[in-house]
């Protein structure tokens, strides 16, 4: 039986190795994931070629809707480049790690299973992470080389890297929101040195972090009961599932991807024990940070479930299970959570991650109870079914084939067909029907052009007048069954 001795910085070095393997294995174990694929599909101007994700007409994909969406530059590359670069970058912010903090830090992170199953898939987690370390030491003013204005104004631009690398905003709303942030911590910044009473308070860390998670419930409450954003609009429509919604994204989120994910749950308790007896401006502001972006992806995370699982009509709650790996957004608070955690063992008696006492014990158990899902997010990866159905769908230059399937990330599954078909290059077109849509009728009208139909596992009726060209058998952690390949007799 192997032993491992938490005490031993050697111990932690093997894990760390170890994490580094696993990262770069997974770029040739995994296919990437479904949103890499849509973002891969996405033409010269931001729309989607067969129809934008969420189609007005539920279980009906419009191909003359392609919506429009900004994607970073990165998702015109081919899959291997992509993959290349959130493994570079990763070992790079890896490497930081150990420098400025230690072993034991960039070990949890290199075997973090969120962010080991982001590469694979090409998501967009590793960038995220650099980009929220760079805003809250900027906005927090923490970087003594820079003025004050101008680390306010590049933390605003960082920050906004976020939402616009995930397609939440365009250029107009980029810089807007880039001299929001930037007045926002400046105003922030006067204020604590302002010495008067009333604001002593902006100087505790505790205080100021609940303020602003409180500030930022309200503000996204306020824009879904008026409906100024279409998936936080959901909270209006549907109150009472987006509270249970509420509830399993604290779990997700807080509880399984940030304490026991990023291995922070031992320290969790002495840090708020601390911040509550101090008053320092720096983790007052780095608090106002992380308790905004905790708040606002909590409140996301629920939206979002609420909004698709209402869009594909899926079965409640069981759609969290299927939409529960976005927990791995909060993956981006890890790095500032170890800089508070430093910044703050300077002011008081508490363990961190690279000097964690008593909790070093627990602190490697809970890295050993999270390596096994680090192996398999590593050495299996993600398969797509639709890769092989790619291949025998035989299909000639402007033809075009209907994908027929549950609701649930149908439009997704669909953009997975794009690539491998080279759609762009063939003029391919694809189209979608939900397996509770009139799709049969469909396919003696509006699609009576249409020569090849693909069905999911989900699917087992055969159409009259169509026969079975290919099939196959669908992985087990795809959801397992056969899927079909079948053209017109």
């Amino acid at each position: 039986m192997v032993r491992f001795d938490f005490e031993d910085d050697r111990t932690w070095s093997r894990l760390l190795i170890l994490g580094v393997l696993l990262c770069v294995m997974v770029c040739f174990t995994s296919d990437v994931g479904l949103d890499t694929h849509v973002k891969m599909a996405v033409d010269d101007n931001g729309a989607l070629p067969w129809g934008d994700l969420r189609p007005d007409t539920a279980g009906i994909s419009d191909t003359e809707d392609g919506g429009s969406r900004t994607v970073l530059p990165l998702y015109g590359l081919p899959e291997i480049a992509i993959k290349g670069a959130a493994l570079l970058t990763m070992l790079g912010t890896v490497a930081c790690v150990h420098r400025m903090f230690g072993v034991r830090s960039a070990a949890v992170l290199s075997l973090s299973p969120a962010l080991i199953f982001s590469i694979g898939r090409g998501y967009e987690e590793v960038y995220l992470a650099l980009f929220c370390t760079f805003a809250m030491l900027l906005l927090s003013g923490s970087v003594p080389s820079m003025t004050r204005s101008m680390q306010a104004l590049l933390g605003g631009v960082v920050f906004m890297m976020m939402p616009y690398s995930k397609g939440f905003v365009e250029t107009p709303g980029f810089v807007s929101g880039t001299f929001l942030m930037a007045g926002g911590a400046l105003l922030f910044g006067v204020a604590q040195r302002s010495q008067t009473g009333w604001s002593k308070w902006l100087n505790r860390p505790s205080v100021t972090g609940i303020f602003a998670s409180g500030l930022v419930a309200v503000t996204m409450t306020a824009i879904g009961v008026f409906g100024l954003q279409s998936t936080l609009g959901i909270m209006a429509d549907q109150p009472l599932r987006y509270i249970s919604a509420l509830l399993f994204a604290v779990i997700d989120l807080v509880f399984i991807f940030a304490l026991f994910g990023m291995v922070l749950w031992p320290f969790i308790l002495p840090a708020v024990r601390a911040l509550r007896s101090i008053e320092h401006a720096g983790l007052a502001a780095m608090s106002v940070y992380v308790g905004a972006m905790v708040t606002a992806l909590v409140f996301y995370v629920a939206a979002l479930w609420t909004f698709e699982a209402s869009l594909w009509n899926a079965s409640w709650p069981w759609v969290v299970v299927t939409m529960g790996n976005n927990g791995r957004y909060i993956t981006m608070l890890f790095i500032p959570a170890i800089i508070m955690l430093k910044l703050l063992s300077h002011h008081a008696d508490v363990p961190t991650l690279d000097s964690p006492r008593s909790k070093a014990k627990v602190m490697g158990l809970t890295l050993m109870v999270l390596l096994p899902l680090s192996l398999l997010a590593s050495l299996h990866g993600q398969t797509m079914w639709t890769d092989e159905a790619a291949e025998a769908m035989d299909l000639e230059q402007n033809e075009h084939f209907l994908f027929v399937s549950d609701d649930t990330l149908g439009m997704h599954w669909l953009y997975t067909f794009y690539q491998p078909l080279d759609a762009e290059a063939n003029d391919i077109t694809g189209h979608w029907r939900s397996a509770d849509a009139p799709w049969e009728v469909h396919l003696n009208d509006s699609l009576s052009h249409v020569g090849t139909l693909v069905t999911s596992p989900d699917v087992t009726l055969t159409p009259n007048g169509w026969s079975v060209q290919s099939s196959g058998e669908v992985d087990l952690l795809n959801g397992g069954g056969e899927w079909r390949v079948l053209t017109r007799s």
